[in-house]
């Protein structure tokens, strides 16, 4: 004669796959709300980098200028231009500053021949 088992509660397995799912989202929820600081600081300074290579190639600067620029979360960068002229050749020297603190590295951009 069989004994009927009663089918109340959860297997070991089923507590186990839960604990999974229930953990892996958390981990994917955690890393959305609270980004880490160096994956900011990369995108600071690729957009800096970015905006002072637009600055550079399709400004026309004559001299020393500093331009500036909101972008789409409010933030206001700087782009600090520097010319340096000699005789065959013109060089700038850009870099982007947001808040007056955080800064990018200096991009350099020189035409040989073009000094008039």
């Amino acid at each position: 004669m069989r004994t009927k088992r009663s089918k109340i509660g959860s297997t070991l397995v089923e507590v186990l796959v839960s604990f999974a799912i229930l953990s892996s989202t958390g981990v994917l929820v955690v890393g959305y709300l609270f980004r880490n600081p160096m994956s900011n600081k990369a995108w600071i300074n690729n957009y800096g980098q970015e905006l002072s290579k637009i600055i550079l190639l399709t400004t026309p600067i004559a001299s020393d200028t500093i331009v500036t620029h909101t972008d789409a979360s409010g933030n206001r960068w700087e782009t600090v231009v520097k010319v340096q002229k000699d005789a065959d050749e013109i060089c700038y020297n850009a870099v982007s500053v947001r808040h007056k603190t955080d800064s990018t590295r200096t991009l350099h951009y020189c035409k040989y021949g073009a000094s008039k």
